[in-house]
């Protein structure tokens, strides 16, 4: 496990986290002055309440200002955007349950990579495959794509322009229905979450469909176990769960079955509360990121709601169906408003001039 890995995984409290109360004040003196000024002028260029971002995140607590996000593009008219990836600089989406794009991630508006989109029919070996569902990113730049037709099965694309197939694959021919995929950066291994059938599979690819190396979690209401699992996320040695049935997440061993920390409880005083969670990610600093029902967290490996992403921004997605982050940027699917909203953080003093 490389240092990095390490350092994403530490569950040691960060010095200087903002107290529940705190958070709740310098939230509702932003909604105040959302109301007066439009998001638009906070974006704008010559905007003075901006400081320039660090080249690190700033640790909580170690600031004079607020941190909060605003909203610094909206793709509107889009498809209807499914599972999304962020790799090489690209977002990755799944269209209509059709095709993969690829987009310039940071444009105003929407503007495909043709060059790095998967050609609409993808074939491999000879054959037609069809619904895509679910996207990782994998080791050596590459991108592992889930389909449903023929069947079940995981397909490996090397980050060319156009895009190839590795010849690495996977038959998932035991997963019932598909809810999320993840791929280890390192090793080369994928995962699958299995929503119907409740569990978690650890596969190694082939040339000949892989194998199913191990259940690393399976169907229950305690920590370990799972109920209709969704959104996936390897970093480190471990894997993040969207536990959809419990309402929970929880970090479970990308190694070893039933095992890892379990469920993510947030602080005693202020226990986390999801609602209807479909999607995680974890940016480079180890924050994690989950859409649920009408809102998008940022939360830190503790369990602590440190910002909602969504909580200036009046047009958010009542359902969003996925999120990919960096340090200071998060997208945010909205197939129901076929939207895709990019957020920028956004640091500004509490003191006034």
């Amino acid at each position: 496990m490389t240092d990095a890995g390490r350092a994403m995984n530490d569950d040691r409290p960060r010095a200087g986290c903002r107290s529940a109360a705190a958070r709740r004040t310098n939230a509702a003196w932003w909604k105040q002055l959302a109301l007066a000024v439009p998001l638009a002028a906070w974006i704008g260029a010559g905007c003075t309440n901006r400081l320039p971002l660090p080249d690190e995140p700033v640790a909580e607590g170690t600031g004079t200002g607020e941190i909060a996000y605003v909203v610094q593009y909206r793709w509107l008219d889009v498809p209807r955007f499914g599972d999304m990836v962020l790799t090489v600089g690209i977002l990755f989406v799944v269209e209509d349950s059709t095709r993969v794009r690829a987009y310039i991630s940071d444009k105003a508006t929407p503007v495909v990579n043709q060059g790095f989109s998967l050609p609409d029919p993808v074939v491999v070996g000879g054959q037609t495959l069809g619904k895509p569902v679910q996207l990782a990113a994998g080791v050596d730049k590459t991108l592992w794509v889930a389909f449903r037709e023929p069947s079940n099965r995981l397909v490996q694309f090397k980050l060319t322009s156009p895009p190839t197939d590795t010849g690495l694959w996977v038959d998932a021919w035991q997963v019932q229905s598909i809810g999320g995929i993840a791929a280890d950066a390192d090793s080369g291994f994928v995962y699958v979450s299995d929503e119907r059938g409740n569990q978690v599979a650890k596969y190694e690819p082939t040339s000949a469909g892989g194998n199913r190396v191990a259940l690393l979690a399976v169907q229950g209401n305690g920590d370990l176990t799972v109920r209709e699992p969704r959104g996936l996320y390897c970093y480190g040695d471990s894997l993040l769960v969207v536990d959809s049935g419990k309402n929970w997440i929880q970090v479970i061993s990308a190694d070893v079955a039933h095992s890892g920390r379990g469920q993510v409880l947030g602080p005693i005083d202020e226990p986390l509360v999801l609602h209807d969670p479909v999607d995680a990610w974890v940016d480079a600093s180890g924050r994690y990121y989950v859409a649920e029902q009408g809102r998008v967290l940022q939360i830190t490996p503790q369990g602590q709601i440190k910002e909602i992403v969504t909580d200036l921004d009046t047009q958010a997605a009542a359902l969003p169906a996925a999120v990919v982050a960096n340090t200071t940027q998060v997208w945010v699917a909205d197939p129901l408003g076929m939207r895709c909203t990019i957020y920028q953080i956004n640091t500004v003093s509490e003191e006034l001039p």
